[in-house]
């Protein structure tokens, strides 16, 4: 039976925009946004969509990069109980991808930043009755009243529906409820009680896109009080003036962009005191640049291991990051442990559990996990839900302790002589080199072998050369596990969110020539 109680999560979130009043909320280009004018432009927003005909669950998409007005059409979004889905421009690949999303969330309403003309005449041909640009959407609903609108989401509506990467076709939807959502929240704010302890004037520096992952931690900090500066994206430099220029800083970054921090306060010896708490994932970390980011900023890290299918996994703590330090640096290659009200447990290819210490796939179980794809009754993907779990395709293994080790997906499991691989050991031991940035290893078909490793390296002055690392990784992987070739890049292709591009670097390893 569907629970028709008000959500939790607009409720809660409503009341926390009410408590901190005249508290800036919003920071963007030198532009200030208290609570209180957060809230008041929520309603207005609100208010004039439900004059245009919108209601409860019905579809809205809106194609914005980070600005303060997805912040608004969002919640206003949540408070009308909407289904609503974000889309970050740049992960679009171009209009007709986006016309299929347009068609396959059936929205009614949609909301854009991108120029108006070709995405107006998109959303009448996708049968999309209502289109806004973000501009004019704020001008018009400045006009209407502040006063509060009612709740209209119920905790079994549906919330949002994201969209998977595509990497193997089409995106898939991907619906989670207001229930859900509300679960994963309460699960990630006791995972991140250190956020809650941050001094007064603390920031979340937003430059990961506010449409994905760090757009739902943005607004859990909103509901602590703390403040979001809008960043236009990552540059090293302007990240730093940002830090610096706030009495304490918290922030989300994929691992890649942490690295470029790294790197760029290594060599201007930027003043990073204030960045006091930093949450990382999106793509496996390499456990020697979380060491060199642990000695310079200390252990306020938090790695949080998610899916767009599953919005709350695991954590690795601030107080795991310690330990690491004092003497458990394996602890650097742990994505944590399984968070409150979330079951981990990893299956063998037959189906049945695998022991600590044994790899298998990561199943997961919890109020947040989807229970199917939008739109897709008979979608083959279907698949991966076993048993009321969800399969993510990561690879992993537990210890004794009940840490979890990603150590790769099964899709990009690399047999060579029959043998088993994971890209992720054999990325670890190449990053571990002082001269390697980061790295990236794929398999691609081979003659001889079945299958051959391939790997792919940025590097630091004075560099390496691939036959040095060849012979480094031969002193600390199995013989058949070093790659057959190692490339040195200016920088490794990434997807939109932050992930190394393997399906690229694929490609380019076939074409690349191998000894004989």
């Amino acid at each position: 039976m569907a629970d028709d109680s008000p959500s939790w999560y607009v409720t809660s979130a409503l009341s926390a925009l009410a408590a901190y009043e005249d508290a800036v909320a919003l920071r963007y280009h030198g532009r200030s946004i208290t609570y209180r004018e957060l809230l008041a432009t929520v309603h207005r927003t609100a208010r004039f969509l439900e004059r245009q005909g919108l209601r409860r669950g019905q579809g809205i998409m809106l194609v914005s990069r980070n600005r303060p007005e997805a912040f608004t059409v969002r919640l206003a979004a949540h408070l009308l109980g909407l289904r609503y889905t974000p889309v970050f421009p740049d992960t679009v690949g171009d209009l007709d991808e986006l016309r299929h999303l347009l068609t396959d969330t059936r929205a009614t309403a949609l909301v854009s930043d991108l120029e108006i003309g070709p995405v107006a005449d998109l959303a009448k041909r996708a049968g999309v009755p209502l289109v806004y640009s973000l501009v004019d959407l704020t001008a018009v609903a400045a006009g209407e009243s502040d006063e509060p609108v009612p709740v209209r989401a119920q905790e079994g509506d549906i919330v949002r529906i994201l969209y998977t990467g595509g990497t193997t076709g089409r995106p898939k939807g991907v619906p989670a409820t207001f229930a859900g959502l509300g679960a994963s929240t309460k699960a990630w704010t006791a995972s991140a009680g250190a956020v809650g302890s941050l001094p007064e004037g603390t920031r979340f520096l937003l430059a990961t896109p506010f449409a994905h992952g760090s757009g739902d931690a943005a607004l859990n900090t909103l509901r602590l009080g703390a403040g979001v500066e809008i960043m236009d994206g990552f540059d090293p430099a302007e990240f730093v003036a940002a830090v610096r220029d706030a009495p304490a800083a918290i922030t989300y970054l994929y691992p890649s962009w942490l690295y470029r921090l790294l790197d760029h306060a290594e060599v201007t010896g930027a003043d990073l005191t204030s960045l006091k708490f930093v949450m990382y994932g999106s793509s496996p970390v390499a456990p020697a640049r979380l060491r060199q980011a642990l000695e310079l900023l200390g252990p306020g890290f938090m790695q949080t291991y998610a899916t767009t299918e599953a919005p709350a996994i695991a954590t690795l703590q601030p107080a795991d990051h310690a330990a690491a330090l004092a003497g458990r640096p394996e602890l650097l290659a742990s994505v944590g442990r399984p968070m409150p009200g979330v079951t981990v447990t990893l299956r063998r290819t037959d189906g049945t559990p695998a022991p600590p210490g044994e790899v298998g796939e990561v199943c997961v179980a919890g109020s947040g996990v989807m229970t199917g794809y939008w739109n897709r009754p008979d979608d083959p993907g279907q698949t991966v839900l076993a048993d009321g779990r969800l399969r993510t395709g990561d690879l992993g293994r537990f210890d004794d302790d009940g840490h979890l080790y990603l150590v790769g997906r099964l899709k990009d499991m690399i047999i060579v002589d029959g043998y088993n691989h994971y890209a992720g050991p054999i990325e670890d031991a190449l990053t571990e080199h002082p001269a390697v940035r980061e790295s990236a290893v794929v398999g691609v078909p081979d003659d001889r072998t079945g299958e051959a490793i391939h790997a792919f390296v940025t590097v630091r002055p004075p560099g390496i050369t691939p036959a040095a690392l060849r012979s480094w990784a031969s002193d600390r992987l199995p013989a058949d596990a070093v790659p057959i070739t190692i490339t040195v890049l200016d920088e490794l292709p990434l997807t939109p969110l932050g992930k190394p591009d393997k399906t690229a670097l694929r490609t380019r390893a076939t074409s690349t020539p191998h000894p004989q």
